[in-house]
């Protein structure tokens, strides 16, 4: 007769022989060993614990988190568990959790470099770099023969502002690694942050010959030829973004086919919206070059830029973003269009290409009434959920501080934070973010204004798209559209770039900006 003793010792083989197929490679057998045993116990937590490892192993962060959470939960005290669902988390974007199952393990072992490597990852991705820089030098200490740790050491150097020490370690990655394509691509990246561009394409270069497939290398050097003007390479490259893990590169999936330069004489093109305000305001100006080629252009935008986008040359129609567009014969993604028109420099001459009705322009002047003083429009902050919000903003206050006594001061920013709420009011400047409904209220009030200021953000684009006067502040490490240098702008002729001087300081371009404005502050102009 069988005992229960037995039959645990018989799963307990049975255990033994699944970890040595998975440590031998055979990955498949080891899984059909371990299939065989969560069926006879399906709470055993080295077998939940071994399936989720080689779930993990192939990619299935989904499927492999269940296993993991049954196996800590039946064996707390397992770290290997603690870690691998750590990086299952991490995977599956959850970066709390990742960082809880980290340290969760790192408690029973406090010198376990795959936790802390965990740890450092999770702590990148929730923005605090100093203690992920802190977590990964110690797994480098541990493992110093470990190449994805400094790889990892090397996004954290990066991300506090170390690019020096994060090349070092790259180099250190390589020297262990030579295949590592990611190296190559994190090499490129931290090489532009030291503007040392040309030697960022050869990495990039470097990155595609052990890897032609690999899409991080692509897409920056897609980002890096716009951003220095070879905007034919930069926009073939561009088409890589849709392969990129990111949500606002996934493919609509849409019915029709995606135009690629075909003839449009008597077809429907439909045009989307992809990315952020300010990018569907740059690109849609394109949609003239395909209307001038035979084709009756359908937009679908955003909600707030349908009004606006009725103003645009050359189109027919614009409907709102939904899951059943209209049914068309081609349709092609905005920032697309460069690629497929062959346009692939700016256009610089077609301002204005956007503007707002009559009627909005009539509401707006009668709500401002008459100007006895010239009026600044002032953008300092974007939407708090954009990555690089902390990079491209600065606190209102500091606007303020440049511009001097006799000018009408306006907040054209539709979400202000407490801290700008006050700052607007010690200054007496006009707060219309509940009154603007859309980009078309936006577009009427810019264009009211003798001077729009603004950070990166859409109202930025929108007021080139307007032919307003703009000065635009922008970040050291700008985005390629701001080009690398100069004041101005190979998008929009009426603005002024004023550029960051060294990473996170503002000075330079303050000051350019009070200079303009005590300029502006002086006899009304008629308009």
């Amino acid at each position: 007769m069988t005992t229960e003793a037995d039959v645990a010792g018989q799963i307990a083989e049975l255990v033994a022989l699944g970890r040595g197929l998975a440590d031998s490679g055979k990955a498949n057998a080891a899984a059909q060993v371990f299939q065989g045993l969560h069926a006879l116990d399906p709470a055993h937590p080295e077998v939940n614990k071994q399936l989720g490892i080689i779930l993990a192993t192939r990619g299935d962060f989904a499927g492999a988190a269940p296993f993991l959470e049954r196996a800590v939960a039946a064996a707390p005290q397992d770290v290997l568990a603690h870690n691998a669902l750590s990086a299952c988390r991490f995977e599956a974007g959850a970066f709390e959790a990742a960082l809880a199952s980290a340290d969760t393990a790192l408690a029973l072992l406090p010198d376990f470099a795959p936790a802390l490597n965990n740890r450092g990852n999770a702590l990148l991705r929730l923005g605090r770099p100093a203690e992920a820089l802190e977590a990964q030098e110690l797994a480098a200490a541990l493992t110093p023969e470990d190449a994805i740790v400094w790889l990892n050491l090397a996004n954290a150097q990066r991300d506090v502002g170390q690019p020096h020490a994060a090349l070092a370690s790259l180099e250190k990655t390589l020297a262990l690694d030579p295949g590592l394509h990611q190296a190559h691509t994190n090499a490129g990246n931290v090489l532009q942050d030291l503007g040392r561009r040309e030697e960022a394409l050869d990495r990039y270069a470097a990155a595609l010959a052990l890897d032609p497939g690999s899409v991080d290398a692509h897409w920056n050097r897609s980002l890096l030829n716009l951003l220095m003007g070879n905007f034919e390479a930069g926009w073939r490259e561009y088409e890589w973004r849709w392969r990129r893990d990111a949500r606002e590169s996934r493919p609509r999936g849409l019915a029709a086919p995606l135009w690629q330069g075909e003839p449009l004489t008597g077809q429907t093109l439909l045009l989307h919206c992809e990315q952020g305000l300010g990018d569907s305001v740059q690109f849609i100006r394109f949609a003239t070059q395909a209307a001038a080629r035979g084709a009756r252009v359908i937009v679908e935008a955003f909600p707030t830029l349908i009004e606006l986008f009725r103003s645009a040359d050359g189109v027919a129609e614009v409907t709102p973003r939904s899951a059943a567009p209209p049914v068309t014969d081609f349709q092609c993604p905005l920032m697309s269009l460069p690629l497929a028109l062959g346009a692939f420099d700016p256009p610089r001459t077609d301002v204005p290409y956007l503007a707002p009705s009559a009627e909005r322009r009539a509401a707006w002047r009668e709500r401002l009434g008459p100007a006895s003083r010239p009026r600044v429009g002032l953008v300092a902050s974007g939407s708090p959920s954009h990555r690089a919000d902390h990079l491209r903003s600065l606190p209102l206050a500091h606007l303020l501080a440049a511009a001097p006594q006799g000018l009408e001061l306006h907040l054209l920013q539709k979400e202000v934070s407490a801290a700008e709420r006050d700052a607007a009011m010690a200054r007496d400047v006009s707060i219309w973010a509940e009154r603007l409904t859309d980009f078309a209220d936006t577009a009427a009030l810019c264009e009211l204004m003798d001077l729009v200021v603004s950070v990166d953000t859409g109202v930025a684009h929108l007021a080139g798209a307007l032919a307003r006067p703009v000065n635009i502040l922008i970040a050291f490490d700008p985005d390629w559209r701001w080009g690398v240098s100069g004041e101005a702008s190979a998008w929009y002729p009426t603005a002024r770039v004023l550029r960051q001087a060294a990473r996170g300081d503002w000075s330079a371009p303050l000051a350019a900006l009070a200079q303009d404005l005590a300029a502006l502050a002086g006899p009304r102009r008629s308009r």
